[in-house]
């Protein structure tokens, strides 16, 4: 090649060069533009509010924040908490969850119970009353508990009976919730055991006893209450007999037997369940599976700490951590906390499979009258609510197809819950269109 096809060659390829770092500098200097926009029109909308929020949008691609306000900030985080949960349980569960334990001896199944959400609770697919019907011997249930409170620490006492706050235990069944309603003159119930339990009465304010299964009724009320039963090792073994048509008896564990695991069913369907209609009980129930694979023990707190020492040890801030399901005051997280649990989600779990275990904006469970009206879904993400406490953190995908994680949570606002969502839902529709 001649000297001067040389210089040719070098001018091309300098002026390639230079239109190429152009494109590059102007496309950075649009994404910050597009950027800063963002956070100035975020801070400048929440200047002079008066409770406390805090917000952080990242882009996982890029390792980038593109809002960070009050990120660091430990915040009341009601359901959001279950994320935390089903991260626990994915790392440590396997793909199918614990049904009970047994042992076989001559005719005889021994059977006790390993804290299953599933049993009863309408999972099709479930294997457990297939197995204990199967069996034509006798079955021996053992008098056996947690090794924990059956209400968690922090929650409000005071709620023992509505839906939302069933309690733990060892063998649930039916979600440990009784389904009932006036259906003409007579009573409509699920598990029909309890029926003989109700007392219908003109007027109540009560639908259940503290301590006992003493259920209550309004005559002309049709609703259907879905209310808490108090759980027992009796209780269990009465339910299963009336379930199974056959008896099963009750015995405390005076030797030591080989008991063997039985699996019920696969695990997608029941965190899905947890985290599109957030199921406080499901998710405490798999904090004591958790416990259990990890430390041998059903103790919720016990499977937290083994999570925080082994898989999140290296949260931004050390958070207050204290039950599944996120009822607990005392649970506090910040939003650069969450952003880090999702974006570890993000890269462990196949992003449409992720996806699909979360409420979608404007489609499905908590989140099915918010974030719809665009061209296709674009919020993928769990709330919390609390008295004074909305939250949400989860995953938006814009109009051009990029993939932000946020975690957005309020507290302590004495406005409606509705006004509190109308406004994220302004800002998050923003960033779908903007960025």
């Amino acid at each position: 090649m001649n000297a001067s096809n040389s210089n040719n060659c070098e001018i091309i390829n300098m002026k390639l060069f230079n239109r190429l770092f152009i494109f590059i500098l102007f496309i950075t200097i649009s994404s910050c533009g597009t950027s800063y926009k963002l956070k100035r029109d975020f801070n400048k909308s929440h200047k002079e509010s008066e409770f406390f929020k805090g917000f952080v949008l990242y882009n996982p691609e890029t390792r980038t924040q593109i809002i960070n306000h009050n990120g660091s900030k430990l915040f009341t985080p009601a359901s959001n908490t279950k994320l935390y949960t089903f991260y626990s349980a994915y790392k440590t569960l396997g793909d199918s969850l614990k049904g009970l334990e047994y042992y076989k001896s001559n005719d005889t199944l021994y059977i006790k119970g390993s804290a299953d959400p599933s049993f009863l609770y309408g999972f099709e697919g479930s294997k457990t009353i297939p197995f204990l019907k199967n069996h034509k011997g006798s079955i021996v249930l053992l008098d056996a508990s947690l090794d924990d409170t059956q209400f968690g620490n922090g929650w409000s006492w005071e709620d023992y009976q509505y839906y939302y706050m069933p309690e733990r235990s060892l063998f649930p069944m039916y979600g440990n919730v009784f389904t009932y309603a006036m259906k003409g003159d007579s009573i409509a119930a699920h598990p029909s055991y309890f029926k003989k339990h109700v007392t219908v009465l003109d007027s109540t304010d009560m639908n259940r006893e503290f301590e006992e299964n003493q259920f209550y009724l309004e005559r002309l009320d049709s609703t259907s209450n879905y209310t808490p039963f108090k759980t027992s090792t009796k209780l269990v073994a009465e339910l299963l007999s009336d379930t199974l048509q056959k008896s099963v008896h009750v015995m405390s564990q005076k030797r030591d037997l080989d008991f063997m695991p039985f699996y019920s069913i696969a695990v997608d369907s029941v965190y899905k369940q947890m985290l599109v209609v957030s199921d406080n009980f499901i998710a405490e129930q798999l904090m004591l599976q958790v416990a259990k694979k990890t430390k041998d023990t059903y103790n919720v707190e016990d499977g937290i700490e083994y999570i925080l020492e082994n898989h999140l040890q290296n949260l931004p801030q050390k958070p207050v951590w204290r039950d599944g399901s996120g009822l607990s005051v005392y649970n506090l997280f910040s939003p650069e906390d969450t952003v880090f649990l999702l974006t570890k989600m993000y890269q462990e779990i196949p992003l449409e499979k992720l996806m699909d275990y979360l409420p979608v904006g404007g489609e499905s469970g908590t989140l099915r009258n918010w974030y719809g009206g665009k061209d296709k879904p674009y919020v993928y993400a769990k709330s919390g609510t609390l008295s004074n406490t909305y939250c949400l953190s989860g995953y938006l995908i814009t109009k051009k197809g990029t993939v932000l994680i946020f975690s957005y949570m309020n507290n302590n606002f004495n406005r409606s819950n509705s006004n509190i969502r109308r406004e994220m839902q302004k800002q998050l529709s923003n960033i779908y269109e903007t960025y």
